[in-house]
């Protein structure tokens, strides 16, 4: 892989012109030479394409249009892309500053990964660390193949995961059916192929909001958790089985978690929008 791969970054988004220019400003802002961006809009009746015209004239490409869905726009985003290495950034989320170069730097120095997570937290409307669930924030986990489909993608936090586009091909992609855990469906998938890698360094703020996927389709969520595994067989070992290998991942992952909350309770955690008000030179 070259010093300055082409990383293409695929934008999906529907009415959330309220957080918008601040994804994009983040995307635009990154300090790698060699970036495509590719916005996905599905018909939004805000603000969005007014928005999104203000920077077209540094987009790849974009559309604004009735497109199936979340997961539909995206997978439809990576086949207008050329890129080396593939990420998505959904419209209410940002990249931190030196994100993306610090993503080609651990590919070149990493050839056997077929991905990458890295280090992501939480973050409220106005960009703030907030503590979400159990734990505001991960420093990337490298998963494989068993833990994800036996435990969970806990730790491994989409805004901060990286594909190389050979992998993402080999595996077929975006499966489009989802509406929630397509992150998880397509790790797994490339996992089964090879190796995944973390990179512990903060790459991404994950927004939670009111009008956010992740409170509002929880039951979503178990059931295509549930389809995943049942998909790669999961489900096939025996229950004693199916429990050692479940404990095998989520103890080591009580650990991680632990050492997470300390750094936390540290202060370590930047205010992500103070990197990228809306309006500011970019």
């Amino acid at each position: 892989m070259s010093a300055s791969p082409l990383i293409s970054i695929v934008v999906p988004s529907y009415n959330q012109g309220s957080y918008l220019e601040q994804t994009l400003l983040s995307i635009l802002a990154q300090a790698h030479p060699s970036l495509e961006l590719i916005v996905m809009d599905g018909g939004s009746s805000d603000q969005s394409v007014d928005i999104i015209r203000r920077y077209e004239g540094r987009l790849a490409y974009w559309q604004s249009q009735a497109d199936g869905g979340q997961a539909a726009a995206i997978k439809a985003g990576f086949e207008r892309s050329h890129g080396q290495i593939l990420g998505w950034l959904n419209s209410d989320d940002v990249y931190l500053p030196g994100a993306l170069q610090a993503v080609a730097e651990r590919f070149a120095a990493e050839p056997g990964a077929l991905a990458l997570s890295g280090g992501a937290y939480f973050i409220d409307t106005e960009g703030r660390p907030t503590r979400f669930g159990r734990l505001g924030f991960t420093l990337g986990v490298a998963a494989t193949y068993d833990r994800l489909r036996y435990y969970d993608s806990d730790g491994v936090y989409q805004p901060a995961t990286f594909y190389r586009r050979e992998a993402y091909e080999a595996c077929g992609g975006v499966d489009p059916s989802f509406q929630f855990s397509m992150d998880r469906d397509l790790l797994t998938r490339i996992a089964k192929q090879g190796r995944i890698a973390r990179l512990p360094r903060f790459l991404a703020g994950a927004r939670v909001h009111p009008d956010t996927k992740t409170l509002n389709l929880r039951a979503v969520c178990l059931a295509e958790n549930e389809r995943i595994m049942r998909a790669q067989g999961a489900f096939e070992a025996p229950r004693w089985r199916q429990r050692l290998r479940y404990w095998r991942h989520a103890l080591p992952n009580l650990w991680r978690k632990a050492g997470c909350l300390f750094l936390q309770k540290a202060g370590s955690l930047p205010m992500a929008r103070a990197h990228y008000e809306p309006g500011a030179p970019s």
